[in-house]
């Protein structure tokens, strides 16, 4: 069993040192070295964190040790932000101090003011490296990717790098030096002036992922006995598939996870690296494949379709150097090359870069989310325009109303007019009759004068009666002109509640993305600050993003956080600290009133307990985690919640486990495994499906 410290066995990025015990030397090593010794150009492009580099300094050293003059060029510490002289001279000067002629060059520079810069550093090869070193010289030239971001093309200066290998027929000095080029593009990037001859020299290196015979030393690190060891590095490569970068990251969590001890507590881990919602933010290799994609110059459409067939194993996809789409997915490291067809490089890639994500990204996806948005603004809109239409519908019932009573105090006027014109014929008649009856005269003139004053009476009631239609009628224009006015002033609220649901909108979209970048910076800064021994700002780090978490409900990453400050501070033996974060974990969920998650929380601690020895405490948490979720199980079965359902069985599994229950384990493994087949999640089919195999072998054996 190897005591090697995993901090310094792995190296997760970076460049490696030539004795670094976790190099794996592949057929690249061979390859390379081969060919620059018999004098070939050699160039190594491929994909980030491959290993480039690393082959580039134990190719160098191998030389340097067989008296070879060897230069290496990192473009990156050139620069970017300069003129061409400048940058032809950063060359040069690089060159001297390796090769001990700086002096020489230098004068040569300043002696060639009249030349142009590329011209210059031509002639400074030929006439002052090759006249100083009377044997081979290799020159690897490093990240030449980062020519893209210089303010001038470099098309000349890779032409003349191939000017010096076509020169070899007429200069035989030229035979004695050899480049070598590195980094992520291809050689049709090299020159892209099609004016020009493209790149067509020069030996191709594949540098391809490591084969389970090749990772064989990076068991030693794992710090199990050599039979768990090997174990462990073939699940470790069934997720990475060989990847440098992956393989050497889930390696060192292994190695200082001291609980891993089967194929499920790989998986855990390498679902907390690589495929939870969280660690897809902030993976370097992750976001750069994903950004090489996204951002690339090609069709977005085209390149996403084109890798979807490669993800639903269509063999019709063959390598083809000439699609500029295939040189994109290359590049990106999310596809490899078998037997003459493109596949997804490794299971952790398949799962990340899924078909939801392709979805997510196709061009019309962000087109979907706006109408989506527009959509429910529209929603909320019609609502308060309803609220308002209905007050103007009460309004103009009120009105309404109004109106008829007048047309009713109308008509009752217009019949009392009738009556008194009839009173008016009445004494006409009476006055006529009057004339032939003298002898009823004062009866019928004092009848006369009675009939006169009611018919009075009732012309002056009838007058009244129409100044109050007169009123009703005013009265009912203006309740006209309210509802009118409500009216606009509803169109006017409608719009102005659009206009702020809009604005709604993009503050949660702004707020959200200011939420991802405060915890993005906050993570990456507490890691720097925990690597450098600084555990008491790494923890007031640790706080903040737990508070970041807690104010945007996101309940699970606030518990992970808070559990690994509680860690850091067992691995310190300050354990009231520690206990202080366990009971604020576990604290979470509870307010949150999910007791299934509440149960994993301790669940989780009890691991913790466990992987520092304490057995005992660990036995505490593992059994009020158990009670806590069988207790919780029949209300979430009641309520018709099988996600959470499926995860409660699956943390039960987990629990029966580690207190040595076999049986009761691989019991609630089949029940949650039916669950998720209903659900179709196929990751945790996996795991799953893992852990019942275990679980089986383990009780066979028993």
């Amino acid at each position: 069993m190897s005591t090697t410290n995993p901090s310094s066995f792995y190296v997760i990025g970076g460049t490696l040192e030539r004795n670094a015990p976790s190099y794996v030397p592949r057929q690249a090593d061979i390859d390379l070295y081969n060919g620059l010794t018999q004098g070939k150009f050699c160039y190594v492009l491929t994909s980030r964190q491959m290993g480039k580099s690393s082959l580039m300094v134990r190719t160098a050293a191998r030389l340097r040790e067989e008296g070879v003059a060897v230069a290496i060029l990192d473009l990156t510490a050139i620069g970017q932000n300069l003129t061409a002289e400048q940058w032809y001279d950063g060359l040069l000067s690089r060159i001297g101090r390796q090769l001990d002629l700086e002096d020489e060059l230098e004068d040569f520079w300043l002696d060639q003011e009249k030349v142009g810069p590329f011209q210059r550093w031509m002639n400074a090869v030929r006439e002052v490296v090759l006249a100083r070193y009377k044997g081979r010289i290799v020159i690897f030239v490093d990240e030449i990717d980062t020519v893209r971001s210089l303010p001038f093309s470099t098309d000349e200066f890779f032409a003349g790098i191939r000017e010096f290998y076509n020169r070899r027929t007429e200069d035989a000095e030229l035979a004695r030096l050899t480049f070598c080029l590195l980094g992520v593009a291809t050689p049709s990037d090299l020159i892209r002036d099609t004016r020009t001859t493209p790149f067509n020299i020069g030996q191709r290196i594949e540098l391809m992922d490591f084969t389970e015979r090749d990772g064989l030393p990076l068991a030693e690190g794992l710090g199990r006995a050599p039979a768990l060891g090997l174990k462990l590095l073939e699940r470790i490569l069934y997720w990475t598939g060989g990847h440098p970068y992956l393989t050497q990251r889930l390696c060192q969590a292994v190695a200082e996870d001291a609980s891993v001890e089967s194929a499920s507590g790989v998986d855990r881990l390498c679902d907390a690296l690589f495929l939870s919602p969280r660690a897809r933010e902030r993976d370097d290799n992750l976001l750069f494949v994903r950004e090489r994609i996204l951002r690339s110059e090609g069709d977005r459409a085209g390149l996403l379709d084109l890798y979807s067939r490669v993800r639903r194993k269509q063999r019709n996809v063959r390598d083809d150097e000439t699609n500029p789409l295939l040189s994109i997915l290359r590049l990106a490291g999310i596809v490899r090359l078998h037997a003459g067809y493109l596949a997804v490089r490794n299971r952790i890639y398949h799962h990340v870069f899924d078909n939801e994500w392709i979805k997510a990204n196709m061009p019309d996806a962000e087109l979907q989310r706006q109408r989506a948005a527009y959509r429910k603004g529209l929603v909320r809109a019609a609502a308060v325009a309803a609220v308002i239409l209905t007050v103007m519908a009460g309004l103009a019932v009120v009105a309404l109303k109004q109106r008829n009573r007048a047309l009713d105090e109308a008509h009752r006027a217009d019949l009392n007019a009738h009556e008194r014109e009839q009173a008016m014929v009445d004494l006409n008649v009476a006055l006529t009759e009057a004339k032939g009856q003298r002898e009823n005269a004062r009866q019928q003139a004092d009848y006369a004068e009675q009939q006169k004053q009611i018919a009075q009476e009732k012309s002056q009631e009838a007058m009244a009666q129409q100044a109050i239609a007169a009123k009703g009628r005013l009265e009912a224009e203006e309740a006209r002109g309210h509802a009118q006015a409500a009216q606009r002033t509803a169109e006017t609220d409608r719009k102005l509640a659009s206009d702020r649901a809009s604005e709604a909108e993009r503050e949660r979209q702004r707020a959200e993305e200011q939420t991802k970048l405060a915890t993005s910076t906050l993570f990456n800064v507490t890691r720097l600050l925990e690597e450098s021994n600084n555990k008491q700002r790494a923890v007031e780090y640790y706080d903040k993003l737990a508070a970041i978490y807690r104010e945007s409900g996101d309940h699970a990453n606030e518990v992970e956080t808070l559990l690994t400050v509680a860690n850091l501070y067992m691995k310190l033996k300050e354990t009231e600290q520690a206990n202080k974060y366990f009971n604020r974990a576990a604290q979470v969920f509870r307010d949150a009133g999910d007791a299934a998650e509440e149960g994993h929380t301790l669940t989780k601690i009890g691991d913790l307990y466990s992987a520092s020895g304490s057995s005992q405490q660990a036995a505490t948490f593992y059994r009020q985690a158990l009670l806590l979720i069988q207790r919780a199980l029949p209300a979430i079965h009641a309520r018709g919640e099988r996600k959470k359902e499926a995860y409660a069985l699956y943390y039960l599994s987990l629990i029966h486990q580690a207190l040595g229950s076999a049986k009761d384990a691989l019991d609630d493994c089949n029940r949650a495994l039916a669950l998720f087949k209903t659900l179709g999640d196929n990751v945790m089919l996996d795991i799953v499906g893992i852990r019942i195999d275990e679980l089986s072998q383990d009780l066979k054996g028993k």
